[in-house]
């Protein structure tokens, strides 16, 4: 996967602002990316053992001021490889949140309008 971060320098890693956040554009949509240190709180939700190195990152795509899709994934900030596999993961996932919400969205408005319709004299 190719990595597109938003008002980045030109380097073939991705950086975090001050706030611990990045942008990304994957297939269209923009993603902002954040990252912290990962708690025990994290470790019981992923059912893995973390260390100290460990951080999550959050992506999240926001769609006319609203959250529409969110992922996670928890990489070692000591391995690269870890880091650009969890970075993937939630740029993908993400993404694909935002179709299945919006698939959602979508069905639930049809089928209100069909209700609708049919209550009309």
């Amino acid at each position: 996967m190719e990595l597109r971060q938003l008002s980045a320098p030109a380097d073939p890693g991705f950086r975090l602002d001050l706030d611990g956040t990045a942008r990304f554009l994957h297939e269209g949509y923009t993603v902002t990316v954040q990252g912290r240190r990962a708690t025990a709180e994290d470790a019981w939700c992923y059912y893995d053992p973390l260390d100290r190195h460990d951080v999550l990152l959050t992506g999240t795509v926001t769609l006319q001021g609203v959250d529409a899709g969110t992922a996670y994934a928890i990489a070692s900030e000591l391995d690269a490889h870890s880091m650009r596999q969890a970075l993937e993961e939630v740029l993908r996932e993400a993404v694909d949140d935002v179709r299945r919400t919006a698939a959602r969205l979508s069905a639930r408005v049809e089928e209100i309008d069909h209700k609708h319709r049919t209550q009309q004299p």
